[in-house]
């Protein structure tokens, strides 16, 4: 009977563990809580393999990582990513400074992608379960897109029609969600021109685009002669 009684409160408290996954996500509550401390409770009998093995199993049932292996911390900062991203939230809106629950979870993703060797396998495992990996990291700088001069000539010739003149020194064109400095390219490539370094190709094709000198700072595109 006191058995009975015993293993009823012991359900009751499974119960509001079951409660407290459905409200957060995971079983990483807070020691401070009475359902945090009763799974304390229950990780240190089992670490001590003092669970009674169906209690176990029913903690089990309930979350498979109860016992927190990577730590209450990494457990709650996890799941809360987890279920931002379940939300439907997409991961390329993450930055550095993404808040969730008053928690920093942009500078823990950083850190759990930039120190990717140094995380257990099953710390790896579940975030390439969320699809985040040191390859698909979305905090990671955008790589820079290397034109070819072809290419760039393209593009000046898309700003010369928009514009109908040279860009100056400092002038820039959104292309493709980036920003290149047309201007600063074009002073550049007339240098080049000036002291003899710019192959003779190069120089066909972007004096195609002007009338007269296309060196000169006043020069005209063609369009306009």
């Amino acid at each position: 009977m006191i058995w009975d009684k015993h293993d009823a409160a012991w359900r009751a408290r499974l119960a509001a563990a079951a409660d407290y996954l459905r409200a957060h996500g995971h079983l990483a509550a807070p020691a401070t809580t009475p359902v945090g401390a009763w799974l304390a409770e229950q990780r240190h009998l089992a670490t001590k393999n003092a669970l009674d093995a169906a209690r176990a199993d029913a903690l089990t049932a309930l979350a498979a990582d109860w016992r927190l292996p990577h730590g209450a911390d990494w457990h709650r900062k996890y799941h809360l990513l987890r279920v931002h991203l379940a939300s439907g939230a997409d991961p390329a809106t993450l930055t550095r400074d993404t808040f969730l629950a008053g928690v920093k979870i942009g500078s823990w993703l950083h850190r759990q992608l930039t120190s990717w060797q140094a995380l257990a396998p099953g710390q790896q495992q579940l975030m390439t379960a969320l699809g985040l990996t040191p390859d698909t990291n979305p905090l990671a700088p955008a790589r820079r897109v290397r034109r070819t001069f072809e290419q760039t000539v393209q593009l000046l010739e898309l700003f010369l029609h928009r514009e109908g003149r040279a860009p100056a020194a400092r002038e820039s064109i959104r292309v493709d969600g980036g920003t290149v400095k047309i201007g600063a390219w074009l002073a550049k490539t007339r240098t080049k021109h000036r002291t003899g370094q710019l192959p003779e190709t190069h120089v066909r094709l972007v004096a195609a685009l002007f009338d007269g000198d296309w060196t000169a700072e006043d020069a005209v595109p063609i369009a306009l002669a």
